[in-house]
């Protein structure tokens, strides 16, 4: 039986559908530990930064276990970094009975610290707290069950392909094989310029996004690409962008009118004076502009649609695997 321990390492956690996800996993046949921590609340957390990594390190320390997974993203779980990084410091180079992590979002960069700094398996995949975990698709239940299982050897991986648009194609770009890496775009962007940037060299780039407006999408990809964050890197691939609008400023649509106080009016307009700056763009050609101009100036290809994100789709996705991708738009775990 698999034992999986679970942690709180971001936002707090919603109790009634972190008990539905974990009646979901003891259904399921998994042996689950939950910790102390895991339902408080410490302002923005369930517990304060060094209690986090303390239940984090703990259990990762522990030899009874095989997985962690954490219940929640959102935030604060890059505040874990630096005790993880005593923590590592502090075992002389006695790394810990290797496990696997799973979870996503703000836990990108907790997967990138694990599998690079202890090099454990990392698997990017929806939580327990989530409300919709106890009723995933089948087909993603499924295959994130297979993932679990391939990456603690108990049975071979069975290779599920997607199909994914091209957004951006180099005329050069047939096919490529290479490891996958990366996760929510807001937090990889995070990570540039400190000890634990993600290298993507040699490898495949992964982003997903929910609910940041497409202008601050633009602004990191820019970011990102100007601070050397895409050097070497073989390809991106775009999952879930879940809620990711436009967001259109308003301005004055005329002057004020001769019974309207100047200064009332700039100060306090009217509803009737103010009117968008420009037209709204659709989130899907707003995605595809702003990743289209970022493979063309970098002639890097681009994909989007692998259902692995926020939502509506929770595919799991096996970070620092290698992965094929063809011209055709085929993606897979390499064989």
């Amino acid at each position: 039986m698999i034992r999986i321990g679970i942690v709180a390492t971001s936002s707090v956690i919603p109790k009634s559908e972190f008990e539905a996800g974990l009646a979901f996993l003891k259904q399921e046949g998994f042996q689950i530990e939950v910790h102390e921590s895991v339902l408080g609340e410490y302002y923005f957390y369930p517990a304060s930064d060094e209690d986090r990594a303390r239940a984090l390190i703990e259990y990762s320390s522990r030899p009874d276990l095989d997985v962690i997974w954490c219940g929640r993203g959102g935030y604060g779980a890059t505040h874990l970094i630096p005790y993880l990084d005593r923590w590592k410091k502090s075992l002389r180079g006695k790394k810990p009975l290797k496990k696997t992590l799973l979870g996503f979002s703000d836990i990108t960069a907790l997967l990138e610290w694990y599998r690079t700094e202890l090099g454990w398996e990392t698997i990017h995949a929806p939580m327990p707290s989530l409300r919709t975990f106890p009723v995933l698709n089948p087909a993603e239940w499924k295959a994130i069950k297979n993932l679990l299982r391939f990456s603690l050897k108990l049975e071979p991986a069975k290779p599920f392909a997607h199909s994914l648009k091209p957004v951006y194609l180099p005329k050069s770009f047939k096919a490529e094989t290479a490891p996958i890496v990366g996760g929510n775009l807001s937090v990889w962007n995070a990570l540039l310029g400190t000890p634990h940037q993600g290298s993507v060299r040699g490898k495949f780039l992964f982003l997903e996004e929910i609910q940041e407006n497409l202008a601050r999408i633009n602004r990191m990809t820019h970011h990102l690409e100007q601070a050397g964050g895409l050097k070497g890197c073989k390809g991106i691939i775009l999952g879930d962008f879940m809620d990711c609008k436009d967001s259109v400023p308003l301005f004055l649509s005329r002057g004020p009118k001769e019974n309207e106080s100047r200064e009332l009016f700039l100060r306090s307009p009217p509803k009737d004076a103010m009117s968008p700056l420009r037209n709204t763009i659709p989130p899907e050609d707003g995605l595809n502009f702003i990743f289209q101009s970022l493979g063309k100036r970098l002639e890097l290809p681009v994909f989007s649609g692998l259902p692995v994100g926020h939502g509506p789709h929770f595919f799991p996705l096996y970070l620092g695997k290698k992965h094929e991708l063809k011209r055709s738009g085929v993606f897979r775990i390499a064989k």
